[in-house]
């Protein structure tokens, strides 16, 4: 089936929109993981934290995170510097999680540092 050339341009014009459109209201995780099973006591909390600019620092923020005992798993969004969190609760609360995220990293020139902070927790 051939597309007439005078339909072409508008129906180009129009995928891009919806993709646009489609893109604004639903926005997919920069990254998620899983890191273990809950031992029933799951709940959730989101933070916007500053640090979170690209697929790098998340996949970094990921490694951090994977660490600290308690963590079920993660998802961030890096456009809007959010992470979802899914804890377990009979091991670390919301503020171990922030201590946590907030905790200087040792660079490989031995210098310390504070990648990320947690600007805001919604519950």
């Amino acid at each position: 089936m051939r597309i007439p050339s005078v339909l072409l341009a508008p129906l180009v014009g129009l995928t891009f929109f919806g993709a646009i459109v489609i893109g604004q209201t639903w926005e997919l995780p920069t990254m998620g993981q899983e890191f273990g099973a809950s031992a029933g006591g799951e709940q959730s909390v989101e933070m916007i934290v500053q640090g979170l600019r690209c697929r790098g620092t998340s996949n970094f923020f990921m490694q951090q995170m994977g660490e600290v005992p308690g963590i079920v798993s993660i998802s961030t969004f890096v456009q809007e510097h959010r992470a979802e969190i899914k804890y377990d609760a009979s091991q670390i609360d919301v503020k171990g999680i922030q201590s946590a995220i907030e905790a200087p990293v040792l660079l490989q020139d031995g210098r310390f540092v504070q990648p990320f902070e947690v600007l805001e927790v919604r519950r």
